[in-house]
């Protein structure tokens, strides 16, 4: 797998993504709460969970360049690129989706990556996004 799109992935986790999961845990806080405690498990299980879906993440993105990524939850590699689009990228407003029912609970899912936004984000990161997205080819 391409080492700066999991790069990108992480930083992702640990801006945009954190960030959102960071206001949430604020604003649910009681005065109880340890909410340090919160945001650092939370930025745990994120990595963790990026670190699992990083190869979907750089396989999804590399279908993206060549235009809308189309998949289907009845394979396991749209499932996984669905799943990392979804959490990494819709998520944080660096791409759109839409679903198609296909049958009786299966969809075929589209996204559109956002590029100007994404490119700005690996440029923070310091990745050349472009360069990236030919790394394995």
């Amino acid at each position: 797998m391409a080492d700066n799109l999991k790069k990108l992935l992480l930083y992702i986790v640990q801006h945009p993504v954190l960030q959102n999961e960071r206001r949430e845990a604020e604003l649910d806080a009681t005065a109880v709460q340890d909410v340090a405690g919160e945001v650092r498990a939370i930025a745990h299980d994120q990595q963790e969970d990026a670190n699992q879906r990083a190869p979907y993440f750089a396989k999804g993105l590399k279908l993206a360049a060549v235009g809308p990524v189309v998949v289907d939850d009845t394979d396991p590699d749209g499932i996984g690129i669905a799943d990392a689009f979804a959490r990494y990228l819709v998520a944080p407003d660096l791409a759109t989706s839409q679903g198609e029912h296909l049958s009786e609970g299966h969809f075929r899912y589209t996204f559109e990556v956002n590029w100007p936004k994404l490119k700005d984000i690996a440029q923070r990161a310091g990745i050349d996004l472009d360069a990236a997205l030919k790394e394995g080819q």
